[in-house]
């Protein structure tokens, strides 16, 4: 064999070497994401309930989508009396690279809710602010506010961050009570003979890796209770890639290469050193 063509055969060996290889090792795998929004959650007296719905995102590490009403009408609702003014917000998105985030809340009229690139949570109070009512009568209790949001973020990587705003948020009765803008977690208020609102709750809805947090849930001595802006992030999955040639193939595979250079290597001896006389 003339050495141009060794050398071409040797070509071909790499070449399919090196396909082989990248069958083996097969594409690199997309990591999964999720992410949801919901505004607002009511259970009324009686056992009656009341949403906002819940904005979705998913992503498969390919495809991502999102599902659901990003800024229902307060008539959703129904015809309860606790969210008397405010607009409801909810996003989430879900991206390929395996991060999502998630904001919800109430804002006032005009008002609105964005997510940036890096998972950042915009909010635009509008104006005239919400109103949740407690009590009705000749002296009502309310909680007032610019803005109420929560948000969310999560990676494949099982990191997560979590955030509560409360913009000039207040309870308004005799007394004000004035909320923290940016509460720390599980943080209790206590309106005597009225309600105990829970800031910034947060579980792990699918363990480690997932967080859901809510930005203010109230429960009324009447039974009542509303949830406000809660955002869920994860679980997200960092994917392993799955070899498109089993081991089992691949060990076929990598034998048959091995040979073929073999009977390369023995054809240049022989064209280097003539044919080998045995005693």
């Amino acid at each position: 064999m003339t050495a141009p063509r060794l050398r071409r055969r040797a070509g071909v060996v790499a070449a399919a070497t090196a396909a082989l290889v990248a069958l083996w090792a097969g594409p690199a795998a997309a990591d999964t994401s999720q992410a949801q929004a919901t505004a607002a959650n009511l259970t009324l007296a009686g056992g009656s309930t009341a949403s906002s719905g819940t904005v979705s995102a998913t992503s498969d590490g390919q495809t991502a989508s999102t599902s659901g009403n990003t800024q229902p009408a307060l008539s959703v609702l129904g015809s309860q009396t606790l969210i008397t003014s405010g607009v409801l917000v909810q996003q989430a998105v879900a991206r390929n690279d395996g991060t999502s985030a998630a904001c919800a809340g109430l804002v006032g009229t005009g008002g609105g809710i964005s997510i940036g690139s890096d998972g950042t949570c915009t909010v635009n109070p509008g104006s005239g602010g919400v109103t949740i009512r407690l009590v009705g009568g000749a002296t009502p209790v309310d909680i007032k506010a610019d803005a109420i949001t929560s948000r969310c973020t999560a990676t494949s990587a099982g990191a997560t961050t979590t955030g509560v705003t409360l913009t000039n948020a207040r309870v308004t009765t005799l007394a004000t009570i004035n909320l923290p803008v940016n509460p720390g977690t599980g943080v209790s208020v206590s309106v005597p003979g009225v309600a105990t609102i829970l800031l910034n709750g947060q579980t792990q809805p699918q363990g480690a890796g997932s967080v859901r947090v809510s930005a203010l849930y109230v429960s009324l001595l009447s039974g009542s209770a509303v949830d406000v802006a809660a955002s869920t992030c994860g679980l997200n999955v960092a994917t392993v890639p799955v070899p498109a040639v089993p081991l089992s193939g691949w060990t076929v595979a990598a034998g048959a290469v091995v040979a073929g250079w073999g009977v390369l290597a023995v054809r240049f001896v022989r064209r280097r050193t003539g044919p080998v006389l045995v005693a």
